[in-house]
């Protein structure tokens, strides 16, 4: 969450995709931004909108949908703070190719399009760190598929746990689900009753679920449980890398995209 003394210039600057831009682009970027507040189920745009801004979340929770036209949603992903989106916003009249909702009540940044492609036409550095957002996106698709493959839902559903509890230190500890559980079965791709059945079932592995609050007794239990069959480094994932193992693997809790722990 935003520190209340911490200004959105700052937050700004503490994420990997805009440390080290030029103070021109940076001083481009702070003049035009606006911080938007959503309340949940409120749309930030819908899917074949105009894409005319892009996204950084300063809290709360976004979801990502394609929707069909029998009223189905499926769901691209759920983003948090930190998270960016809608690069499409780069592109001369692109549309968003999903819609996006509040999944949580929402506080974030909105850059206008017109600003980002003024200033990625002056840095090309801009355009090159966009293009690389939207590839580390089209990694996670491909690694969720292979998850749905590979991994049963009780491995699916630790997986996630350990994403949602990555700025967690200690051996292991409790938190709250941070959004709706059915959003959660929907992103993994499963039913409701299928993902309370994994719920319960990770109980073998020191996982205890009381209502909204999870508690994982070990870490590296749930780790060992659930990432033997996932292709992805700890370089990849927020949630097999905890913060006391960083020691010899370096920025991986801070790199773009990922919760950043406050201190």
């Amino acid at each position: 969450m935003l520190k209340s003394t911490q200004s959105p210039d700052a937050f700004l600057r503490g994420l990997n995709f805009f440390t080290g831009l030029a103070e021109a682009d940076m001083e481009a970027f702070r003049a035009a931004m606006v911080v938007k507040d959503y309340t949940k189920g409120q749309h930030l745009f819908h899917q074949g909108d105009l894409a005319d801004r892009f996204f950084i979340i300063l809290k709360g929770w976004c979801k990502l949908y394609r929707g069909t036209t029998e009223g189905e949603e499926s769901i691209v992903a759920v983003f948090t703070r930190g998270d960016v989106f809608g690069e499409a916003a780069i592109f001369d009249n692109a549309d968003y190719p999903v819609s996006a909702e509040a999944a949580e009540d929402l506080s974030l940044i909105e850059i206008p399009a017109k600003i980002l492609k003024e200033r990625a036409r002056e840095n090309i550095d801009i355009t090159s760190r966009l293009m690389a957002s939207m590839s580390r996106e089209m990694y996670k698709l491909q690694i969720e598929n292979e998850h749905k493959a590979l991994m049963d839902a009780p491995q699916r559903v630790g997986c996630l746990l350990l994403q949602l509890s990555s700025d967690m230190v200690g051996s292991g500890g409790t938190f709250h689900f941070p959004y709706d559980k059915s959003l959660a079965a929907q992103r993994l791709g499963m039913k409701s009753e299928t993902f309370s059945r994994a719920l319960a079932n990770l109980k073998t592995v020191g996982v205890t679920v009381r209502g909204p609050e999870i508690t994982i007794d070990n870490f590296d239990r749930l780790i060992d449980y659930s990432c033997g069959h996932c292709t992805a480094t700890q370089s990849d994932c927020r949630g097999s890398c905890r913060e006391n193992d960083c020691a010899s693997c370096g920025q991986k809790l801070i790199r773009f995209g990922a919760p950043q722990k406050e201190r």
